[in-house]
């Protein structure tokens, strides 16, 4: 009876029987403390934690330790020694770790040896949080991870040894808050062949870049005040591009492309997110019409900060979009704040007479954000539903201000009330209960 009781359980236990490799899937989508609490099951699950290929000490861990061990003035301690202790005892290769690393009671937990560590593993997708005030200077040791697939790094100089020629495997970089020269980047990108998406946020050390990457995709720009010139060269996969510029004056920012030498370095552009001052930059004061190509692989469109009371960056924006027929999503941020000083011969730059002369038969959706009622806004508005006859809704959000809210408001019902030029789009205006239907 014993025996048939013991072959039950067995046969029960379909877990442990099945192949190691789900079994480590299933491990690596567990907290890592729960995971590690399977060692309790058997003696077959004792050593499966020691040799996870996935570990993440990411925020939710640092949680988990900050609750068990919190009451403890030094808790901290007991973060650095779980984590040195897993690395230790770990064995086998490593293919995923993040780690996030707080300032804790003015002491630095000693990080580089976990990087010495990580070198040695063949690890392919890292991630290091460091959340200090000051960046962490990467060890010499980080540049022999030469495996890495995906690198994500905040708060850290990044400053290769002279012998570093790139991450040969790397598919995603993702900066923010590193500090690096313009040459080591590009330098970084010319020996990382197999890039694919690249994402740079607020990073410093350098003013001006040039992105050169034969299998780029994706690539996204927050740099910090005062970031001068980017140009594009070699990139013929690259569709998705987002730059912004964290409120810099466009003063800032030295000659650069102009919009037409832009577009034509991003053939495969599908998606572009852009603000106003850099459509400011690429309008160098003199813009046509019509630029002698269009940009026919583009279906989506994001203007942030665009101020309507500056006349360069409005008629980038309507060249823009007038270039793009194949256009179907169109989102516009306003940040119009100077509704006074302005030439009278720019005002009305977007009245019905302008010969816009395009048709945008693909565009199906618009948002427009943070309107505060200002004359040019809502011509745009008529410009888009004059020229869209398959447009199908068109939000409009007002800016929260009570004064200028109850200006766009009156605006934007006059329009709905008069305009009906786009058969069949829904004109949505949050906050005044109504959703006109045209005709």
């Amino acid at each position: 009876m014993e025996t048939r009781n013991r072959r039950r359980q067995r046969n029960l236990d379909l877990i442990s029987n099945l192949p190691r490799h789900i079994i480590d899937c299933v491990l690596s989508r567990l907290p890592l403390r729960d995971a590690v609490r399977t060692s309790i099951l058997s003696r077959k699950w004792r050593g499966y934690s020691a040799t996870l290929p996935h570990l993440d000490f990411g925020y939710q861990f640092y949680l988990t330790i900050k609750e068990t061990w919190g009451r403890l003035v030094n808790f901290h301690y007991e973060l650095e020694r779980t984590i040195s202790k897993f690395f230790v005892l770990h064995h086998g290769p490593l293919v995923k770790v993040t780690l996030y690393i707080p300032e804790l009671s003015r002491r630095v937990p000693d990080t580089d040896q976990w990087i010495d560590l990580l070198s040695r593993k063949n690890i392919k997708e890292l991630t290091l949080d460091y959340r200090y005030n000051r960046r962490h200077l990467l060890p010499r040791c980080f540049f022999s991870c030469l495996d890495l697939t995906h690198l994500e790094l905040r708060s850290t100089v990044f400053a290769p040894p002279p012998d570093f020629n790139g991450f040969r495997n790397l598919i995603t970089l993702k900066f923010r808050r590193v500090k690096l020269k313009a040459y080591k980047l590009e330098s970084l990108l010319h020996g990382s062949p197999l890039l694919q998406k690249l994402i740079l946020v607020d990073c410093s050390g350098f003013h001006r870049i040039k992105v050169s990457a034969p299998n780029l995709e994706s690539f996204q720009l927050q740099p910090p005040r005062k970031f001068k010139t980017i140009c594009f060269e070699d990139v013929p996969k690259l569709a998705d591009v987002t730059v912004s510029t964290l409120d810099t004056e466009a003063g800032h920012f030295a000659k650069s492309s102009t919009l037409l030498e832009f577009l034509t370095s991003l053939p495969k552009l599908t998606r572009l997110s852009v603000n106003g001052n850099l459509l400011k930059l690429l309008a160098r004061d003199t813009l046509p019409q019509e630029l002698p190509t269009t940009v026919e692989g583009l279906n989506y469109l994001k203007l942030n900060s665009l101020d309507f009371a500056d006349f360069d960056q409005i008629s980038c924006a309507l060249c823009l979009i007038r270039n793009t027929p194949n256009l179907n999503q169109l989102e516009i941020q306003a940040s119009t704040t100077r509704l006074t000083n302005i030439p009278p011969r720019k005002l009305g730059y977007m009245e019905a007479g302008a010969p816009f002369g395009c048709t945008l038969n693909r565009l199906q959706v618009v948002k427009i954000e943070l309107l505060v009622g200002f004359k040019p806004e809502l011509e745009l508005v008529e410009f888009l539903l004059a020229n869209s006859p398959f447009l199908e809704k068109i939000y409009i959000n007002p800016e929260n201000s009570l004064g200028q809210n109850k200006v766009a408001s009156d605006m934007a019902i006059e329009l709905i009330r008069s305009y009906r030029s786009s058969p069949g789009a829904n004109i949505i205006y949050p906050g005044v209960d109504i959703i006109y239907l045209t005709d």
